[in-house]
């Protein structure tokens, strides 16, 4: 038994020997140890450990949800759409360039889209300075990173938005990467901007942590388990239906819990 096979063994006492003929039942997140045995008819098959941890930013490190959905608000009344309130929160989450068509429809869209998309950027920067980020953010980032776990930003939100929540969440001192709405072609619950992610982090065994629907609907497409969290606004049983593997409150309650979470999702 080679050095690697031997560490496989002793970090993952759950390493087990497969046929060959199942390898195709294991998901990719585990090392299949054929390039060691490549003689045997069985394989040895070991978990990977969780190596990153990729993040959405509004309603998940930041309190900004709310502030989002008003300035959507504002930004239909200036062209006399009516839209609930509680609708556009519904969508937050979701790429801006396809709420607008979610909430409001697609004449809508061809019509306004890039107009309220501009409306909405200047409602949201005129309250910008109101957003604050969630108790336990950054200690939860800090505390991933001290267990060796790179961590990485993944917002549908514009750059310069993910830029003033850099700034809440201590500079991204504690970050290793970060993805916006530039980054991908396909905003969420496309899962193209966590494929962006997961590469700039040079990762390979990830989870999710998020609070919406759009977030677990986007991980579960790439089968990565996702960590949900109820500080945006989103209710625990829809976020277990759209894919999430736990549900917490928040960052603060995440950031207890992260030990046993990480070894439940791992």
């Amino acid at each position: 038994m080679t050095s690697l096979t031997r560490a496989l063994f002793w970090h993952a006492p759950t390493t087990q020997r497969v046929p060959r003929r199942h390898l195709h039942r294991y998901p990719t997140r585990c090392y299949l140890i054929s390039t060691l045995l490549p003689d045997k008819e069985d394989q040895l098959v070991a978990p990977l450990a969780i190596d990153t941890a990729i993040l959405d930013v509004d309603g998940t490190l930041i309190d900004s949800n709310y502030h989002h959905a008003l300035a959507w608000s504002r930004a239909f009344d200036r062209f006399d759409y009516r839209v609930p309130l509680w609708r556009i929160h519904r969508t937050i989450g979701m790429g801006g360039d396809k709420l607008v068509t979610a909430v409001a429809g697609e004449d809508a869209e061809s019509r306004d889209g890039d107009a309220l998309r501009d409306a909405w950027t200047e409602e949201y920067d005129a309250i910008i300075s109101e957003v604050a980020a969630f108790d336990g953010a950054t200690e939860l980032m800090a505390a991933l990173r001290d267990r060796g776990i790179t961590v990485v930003l993944a917002s549908s939100g514009i750059p310069q938005h993910t830029e003033n929540a850099l700034k809440l969440l201590d500079d991204g001192e504690h970050l290793d990467a970060s993805t916006t709405s530039e980054d991908a072609e396909e905003s969420k619950p496309d899962p193209e901007l966590l494929d962006k992610a997961l590469e700039k982090a040079g990762g390979f065994n990830a989870i999710v942590i998020g609070d919406s629907v759009w977030d677990m609907k986007a991980a579960k497409q790439r089968e990565i388990p996702a960590v949900a969290l109820l500080c945006g606004g989103f209710g625990r049983d829809e976020l277990l239906e759209a894919g999430a593997a736990v549900v917490l409150d928040d960052p603060r309650a995440l950031l207890k819990d992260l030990g046993p979470v990480l070894g439940d999702l791992g």
